[in-house]
């Protein structure tokens, strides 16, 4: 992930004025807004890992994660919205079916489910949503520590093109 793509999308500096109050303290942090390759990365996975729990208000816990974890609060929240809602049923539907596969629940065919059935069925739900979650998480970060570290491999080599190319 080149940063300067990303520092070109971020904004320049946090606004911490008296409006945003109590939040001052934690939005004002630097470790929110640095971009290295640590800290991106674990913002992308504490959002890839917070997109896929079936819990309400996505944004918040993964804001509040990424303080926790000094990881990219831009990142995180752009990784969280993976789970929208034209994406929620194939995430939550696979998640479902990963779960009832796992504990060995047999499924019904669309048109018999009801409430009370897909209320029954939570812990497939959860079970599968969180193998998920996990495993999107390490996905995230290892796929953005491999981008990174590919770019910067990249620009070594082109800055070493270079160099032997001015001095012939």
């Amino acid at each position: 992930m080149p940063r300067k793509v990303i520092r070109r999308l971020l904004p320049k500096r946090v606004n911490t004025n008296q409006k945003i109050g109590c939040l001052k303290r934690w939005l004002g942090s630097e470790n929110l807004w640095h971009l290295n390759r640590r800290s991106v990365a674990r913002g992308a996975a504490i959002g890839c890992f917070w997109a896929l729990v079936p819990v309400p208000m996505h944004t918040p816990l993964a804001a509040l994660s990424a303080a926790a974890f000094r990881a990219n609060l831009p990142v995180t929240i752009v990784a969280v919205w993976l789970s929208n809602p034209l994406t929620m049923v194939p995430l939550y539907g696979s998640g479902f079916l990963l779960g009832a596969y796992l504990l060995g629940t047999p499924l019904v065919p669309v048109g018999e489910m009801s409430i009370p059935w897909l209320l029954a069925r939570l812990p497939e739900l959860w079970l599968g949503c969180g193998l998920l979650s996990v495993l999107a998480g390490g996905f995230g970060y290892g796929l953005v520590n491999l981008l990174w570290r590919l770019k910067v491999n990249q620009n070594w080599q082109q800055r070493r093109a270079a160099r032997q190319c001015t001095r012939i």
